[in-house]
C-alpha cells in the first residue's frame, strides 16, 4: 500500500502546482490586498522625484515618513536588503522646488539633525540662496487677499483716512467710528477666509472645499483611485476623452485628498488583460482592473450629450474590495466645449471630495469575525464602504537639537472597510492586517 500512497501524494502536489499556475496565468488576485510597506512608498517617491513630479513625490515621502520617521544611512527594508533612507531631505527638496522655502527649511533641519550629509548641506545652501523657479502648482496655501472686491474696500478705507485729517473736530469722532467699523469688517473677512480650505488647483472657488487633508493625520497613503473612461451616449460629440483627462487633473489637484493612479498605467492593464470586444469598459471589468492595479476604488460613469450641446456627467466611486458603491455624484454643463467640460469635471470632483470627509476616531470594541466598532457614525458623515487605516501611537521622538517632541510614531495595524453605520458609531470589517501587534480597544483610526 505504501507505493500507492506515495503515488496519491505526488498526484495531489502536482494538482496544487497546476492550479497555482492557472491562477497566476489568469491574474486571479488574493481577496485582500497586501499592506503597503514604508519602503514601497519611499521607492515611489524616489521615482516621482527623479522625474521632477514634486507634488506626487511629496505625497509618497509623507506616507513613508508616517510609518517610518527616522532617517538613516543604512535602513533595513526586509531580510538583508538595506537602503539609504532620507524622506525628510527629499521632502525638503520637493518643498523647495514647489516654492515653499519655509517647509523646506523645517524638513531639512530635521534631516540634518537625524543624519548629517553632504547632500543635505548642499540643499541647505541652495535653499538659503533663494526660492526655486516653481515648475508645478504649489501646495495648499491660503491665497493672498488681494482680490478685486477686497482691494476696493482697502482703497476706500485709505481714502476715508486721508479725508479724516481734513475734517473738523466735531465730525472727526463720527468718522473715526465709521473707519473703525470698516477696519473690523475687513479684519473679520480676512479671518473668515483663513478658515476656508484651498486646493492646489487655482480654478477651485474659494470655500468650495469643506476640509483640509493636510490637517488630518496621515498613516500610509490616502485613498487610491483609478479613473476609468466613461461611457458615452447622445447625439453630440463624444466627450469621454475630455472628461477622463479633466477628472484625473481635478481629482489629483484637490490638495492631496486622493492618490490618483496614472492613466497610462490603467490603460495598459485594461488593454493587456480586460478590455471587452466592444472597446468599452463595463463596471465589473473596471472593478477587476482596479484590483489588479491594487487601487482602493475606481471612478466609473457615463456622459450624456444632447442635441442642443448640453452635457450631463454621472460619476460613481466603487470600492474594489467589496464591489459596492461609495458615492455617486453628477454635474451639468450647457455645452461640450473644453472649458465647460473642465468646469463640470471640477464640480463633480468637488462633490466627490466633500462627500468623503477625512475623519479621525477610535476603536471602541472588538467583535468576532474580524469586526471592530468605531466611534464614527452618520454624525461624522460616514457611509458604508468607506475605508479607514487603524494605527497605534508609539514612541515620541524628540528633536535632537531643540528637545521638543517632533513626531509621534504611528504603528500601522491594518485597514478596514465600514459596513454598518449608526448615528454615532459604525461597524467595520478588517480587510488588511498589519504585521505584529493586533488591533485593540483604544487604537486610533483615520478615514482613508
Amino acid at each position: 500500500m505504501k507505493p500507492y500512497s506515495n503515488k496519491i501524494k505526488i498526484m495531489k502536489v502536482s494538482a496544487i502546482i497546476i492550479a497555482a499556475i492557472i491562477l497566476l496565468g489568469t491574474g486571479v488576485q488574493a481577496p485582500a490586498r497586501a499592506a503597503s510597506k514604508w519602503y514601497q512608498y519611499y521607492e515611489k517617491g524616489l521615482e516621482y522625484h527623479k522625474n521632477g513630479q514634486w507634488q506626487r513625490a511629496l505625497y509618497e515621502f509623507k506616507a513613508s515618513a508616517s510609518l517610518e520617521f527616522e532617517e538613516h544611512e543604512k535602513k533595513r527594508t526586509y531580510g538583508m536588503h538595506f537602503v539609504k533612507y532620507f524622506p525628510h531631505r527629499y521632502m525638503a527638496d520637493c518643498y523647495y522646488n514647489l516654492g515653499d522655502s519655509q517647509n523646506a527649511s523645517q524638513e531639512l533641519e530635521l534631516s540634518l539633525a537625524f543624519q548629517p550629509s553632504k547632500e543635505g548641506n548642499d540643499l541647505k545652501a541652495k535653499i538659503g540662496a533663494g526660492p526655486a523657479l516653481v515648475t508645478q502648482t504649489p501646495p495648499i496655501v491660503a491665497p493672498s487677499f488681494d482680490d478685486k472686491k477686497h482691494q476696493e474696500e482697502m482703497e476706500k478705507l485709505q481714502k476715508e483716512k486721508d479725508a479724516l485729517a481734513k475734517m473738523k473736530e466735531d465730525e472727526r469722532a463720527q468718522q473715526e467710528k465709521k473707519i473703525a467699523q470698516l477696519e473690523e469688517k475687513l479684519r473679520k473677512e480676512q479671518e473668515n477666509r483663513k478658515d476656508k480650505y484651498y486646493s492646489t488647483y487655482d480654478k477651485v472657488p474659494t470655500g468650495a472645499l469643506t476640509y483640509d487633508p493636510n490637517k488630518v493625520t496621515q498613516v500610509g497613503s490616502r485613498l487610491s483611485v483609478a479613473v476609468m473612461k466613461f461611457s458615452h451616449s447622445g447625439e453630440a460629440r463624444d466627450a469621454s476623452d475630455d472628461v477622463l483627462n479633466e477628472l484625473v487633473t481635478s481629482l489629483y489637484s484637490l490638495g492631496g485628498r486622493f492618490n490618483i493612479i496614472e492613466r497610462e498605467k490603467m490603460e495598459k492593464i485594461v488593454e493587456e488583460q480586460m478590455r471587452s470586444q466592444s472597446g468599452l469598459i463595463d463596471e465589473k471589468t473596471a472593478i477587476k482592473a482596479g484590483k489588479v492595479a491594487g487601487v482602493d476604488a475606481v471612478l466609473v460613469g457615463n456622459i450624456s450629450t444632447s442635441a442642443d450641446g448640453s452635457v450631463k456627467i454621472w460619476g460613481r466611486l466603487i470600492n474594489t474590495e467589496t464591489g459596492k458603491l461609495i458615492t455617486a455624484q453628477d454635474a451639468y454643463t450647457p455645452s461640450a466645449s473644453l472649458d465647460d467640460i473642465s468646469r463640470a469635471c471640477l464640480d463633480l470632483s468637488i462633490k466627490i471630495y466633500n462627500d468623503l470627509p477625512l475623519v479621525e476616531g477610535y476603536v471602541i470594541n472588538i467583535e468576532p469575525n474580524e469586526t471592530i466598532l468605531l466611534d464614527l457614525g452618520r454624525d461624522k458623515h460616514m457611509k458604508p464602504d468607506m475605508q479607514c487605516v487603524v494605527y497605534r501611537e508609539g514612541e515620541k521622538i524628540k528633536h535632537p537639537i531643540t528637545g521638543e517632541i517632533a513626531y509621534v510614531k504611528k504603528i500601522y495595524l491594518g485597514e478596514a472597510v465600514l459596513t454598518q453605520i449608526q448615528e454615532t458609531s459604525s461597524e467595520a470589517t478588517v480587510i488588511i492586517k498589519g504585521e505584529g501587534e493586533k488591533i485593540g480597544v483604544g487604537d486610533k483610526v483615520v478615514i482613508k
